[in-house]
């Protein structure tokens, strides 16, 4: 596990919050663990879903995070 850490500030809703903090209990974990492992599982998820690419590295269909982002 990476040592260094980066700080970011993210505006959430209080209750959202709450909910963060109630699941990090239940966790035995602290609220930035918590939120730090949410995220790691959600981007492993996320990768795993994507299509494979072809030969010519396109692939045949986009992350559903992506498809109304135009293409550069």
């Amino acid at each position: 596990m990476e040592k260094s850490r980066v700080a970011v500030l993210v505006r959430i809703r209080p209750t959202l919050k709450a909910r963060l903090v109630d699941l990090a209990k239940s966790e035995h974990r602290s609220l930035n663990q918590q939120i730090e492992f949410l995220l790691e599982r959600s981007i492993s998820s996320e990768i795993r879903n994507l299509p494979k690419e072809d030969a010519h590295g396109e692939s045949e269909l986009k992350p559903q995070a992506l498809e109304n982002v135009p293409d550069s």
